[in-house]
């Protein structure tokens, strides 16, 4: 079992009441893209797209068109199925580059960083599918005082949170000049709390569709990572860059 399957992902659509992998839902979106204008014409990048509710989103509040990847083929059928306006790519983040050059404007991640195996891979291969002067938008999870990896099972190694002194390095060695961090650990504390009320308020719903093995293992995976958020050992940034003009 896993939260990033498509099971996974449907159960917490169901909780979250919309197609949304990340916590937030709208408000987060639009949080992470206020200082973007409102552009039909600009082309946009949603990587790690999930159901594609961010997406829908994006596209149907003006922001420009976008284009989901995601690497799970089953979770890129359902959204190609609810909504048949947006583009959506099965592809690995690591291996992108192989599908566009210097194609878009904007490229945003909501929640999928973490998970990436190759986190430096993926800047690099971003840097080449964005437009000189490009954007980047990271809303994701962050390793507060750097103690993740000795602080969680063994089991949950697989997941990276961003260590925010390293990460500056990290995107400009990948061709991305660092903007702004904006902190959001308060908000991840309140929107972890509400989401774990949320699991508890569905557990019916979740039972009969799913199954209890299901709601058990959601229950303890979100609980787990609250009680992280709770002794700040993870919180939540949104990080802003811009592409390097040395790529151009």
């Amino acid at each position: 079992m896993q939260m990033n399957s498509a099971t996974g992902k449907q159960i917490l659509a169901l909780v979250r009441d919309g197609n949304y992998a990340h916590p937030g839902e709208e408000q987060a979106i639009e949080l992470a893209l206020a200082p973007h204008s409102r552009k039909w014409e600009r082309k946009i990048l949603d990587l790690g797209c999930g159901l594609g509710g961010t997406a829908d989103y994006v596209r149907r509040n003006g922001w420009g068109a976008v284009t989901g990847v995601d690497i799970d083929g089953a979770t890129l059928a359902a959204a190609a199925q609810n909504y048949k306006e947006i583009n959506f790519v099965r592809a690995d983040a690591g291996s992108i580059a192989g599908l566009w050059q210097q194609e878009f404007d904007l490229i945003y991640l909501f929640n999928s960083f973490y998970a990436f195996p190759d986190q430096s891979r993926a800047l690099r291969q971003m840097s080449q599918v964005a437009r000189p002067a490009a954007s980047l938008v990271i809303f994701e999870y962050t390793d507060l005082d750097g103690s993740f990896q000795d602080q969680v099972a063994k089991d949950s190694s697989w997941w990276t949170p961003i260590n925010l002194v390293r990460f500056p390095d990290q995107l400009k060695e990948a061709g991305w000049q660092l903007d702004k961090v904006y902190d959001l650990s308060d908000q991840y504390l309140l929107w972890y709390r509400q989401l774990c009320g949320r699991i508890e308020s569905k557990q019916a719903e979740i039972v009969s569709r799913f199954g209890p093995e299901w709601y058990d293992y959601t229950h303890a995976t979100y609980f787990d990572l609250l009680s992280l958020v709770e002794r700040k050992i993870v919180g939540g940034a949104i990080i802003r860059a811009h592409r390097s003009a040395e790529l151009s």
